[in-house]
């Protein structure tokens, strides 16, 4: 019996969190942005769009899980965030280079991780919340929505659409080498294991009932709105209303917002406070 099986049959209620989030990870996984990267349906343009949005997320990765790190009181939790650390610093690299490989100038994606340009709104909420939970939110909570749902749905990702990534390079104006691939490679064997490890620490620390409900509504916003950054990227920068690649910025955030586009989010079941007697 392997680990995440041992856990399953220890704590039943890991198996309610996957059935939970199931729908919004194979959303993610098997939905519009994957499949039309799969058959190779997104433009030129569309993969540079994501690539660009969602650098300033990879960029500042490590800085979310340091924030969960500080909430940390066992030495195995510990050991998991602070190696996670050192090997998404490299992993902000490997992006870069993966979007020069789609001729965007390296310039480009720093100017949007330093805050020179603005993000696209859908964007700016999956790192809003990737940061505030990781801040703010409970270890339980942050490794849920980090660990376990960014890097456990990266990796299926990864592992999908690797070859159909790869066969970008040839098209005109796309580098394809080992440098331009080696994000994707990376993840779609280091983010195997990431999210069994997440899931011990998260029922380490989720004993009782309002923690674990917390941490299932957390791993589905994340995969929920990590879903809608990549296909709203996507679209934006399509080559129907995108620049060639030498020119590449985000439309105004003023034209987003024309045409919103709501996300359901699960209702937090929290318990209410006994009030106080007396209280008016």
């Amino acid at each position: 019996m392997d680990v995440q099986r041992e856990l399953e049959a220890e704590h039943p209620w890991v198996e309610a969190l996957k059935r939970y989030v199931q729908p919004d990870w194979d959303e993610l996984v098997s939905g519009e942005w994957s499949t039309n990267l799969q058959n190779g349906s997104w433009s030129t343009d569309a993969i540079r769009g994501w690539c660009l949005q969602l650098y300033p997320f990879v960029h500042t990765f490590p800085k979310f899980l340091a924030e969960a790190l500080i909430k940390v009181e066992d030495d195995y939790a510990r050991g998991f965030l602070i190696d996670n650390i050192r090997v998404e610093k490299q992993h902000a690299e490997h992006w870069l280079w993966m979007g020069e490989g789609f001729g965007i100038p390296r310039r480009e994606m720093l100017a949007l991780a330093s805050g020179e340009r603005p993000l696209l709104r859908d964007v700016q909420s999956l790192n809003d919340w990737i940061w505030y939970i990781n801040a703010k939110g409970s270890l339980a909570e942050a490794v849920a929505a980090t660990s376990f749902a960014i890097e456990g749905a990266t990796g299926d990702l990864t592992r999908k659409l690797l070859e159909a990534f790869e066969a970008y390079g040839r098209r005109e104006d796309v580098k394809m080498n080992p440098r331009t691939s080696k994000w994707f490679r990376n993840h779609a064997r280091y983010d195997d294991e990431h999210p069994k490890i997440a899931l011990q620490v998260i029922v380490t620390y989720a004993q009782t009932e309002q923690m674990r409900l917390k941490v299932m509504a957390a791993a589905r916003r994340s995969l929920q709105l990590m879903n809608l950054a990549l296909l709203t990227a996507s679209r934006e920068y399509s080559a129907a209303t995108m620049p060639r690649a030498s020119s590449i910025q985000a439309s105004p955030p003023v034209e987003r917002r024309r045409s919103p586009q709501p996300i359901p989010f699960p209702d937090r079941r929290l318990a209410r406070a006994p009030m106080e007697r007396g209280a008016s």
